[in-house]
């Protein structure tokens, strides 16, 4: 009784969904962040060393932004569709 009552002022399902988007964003965007960081590191070895670039190191720099910019889009995506 009290269950279906809340669930009129509070839809559970949509809760879960939420749920389960924090948990992707707060597992994406770190490991994206992270991703970013450990590419930057590499291109700064590198380039202490005396080499003129380093692909790996750029192309974990791109991907960790690719990531973040995935999951802006796909926010922006759910915010504007019904």
């Amino acid at each position: 009784m009290i269950l279906g009552s809340l669930s009129d002022y509070l839809p559970l399902h949509d809760l879960v969904e939420i749920l389960a988007v924090c948990l992707v964003v707060a597992v994406v965007a770190p490991s994206a962040v992270s991703i970013s960081i450990l590419g930057l590191d590499r291109r700064g070895r590198v380039s202490s060393t005396g080499r003129s670039s380093d692909v790996v190191g750029t192309a974990l720099v791109a991907l960790g932004v690719a990531m973040i910019a995935a999951l802006i889009g796909l926010g922006l995506y759910a915010l504007f569709t019904d």
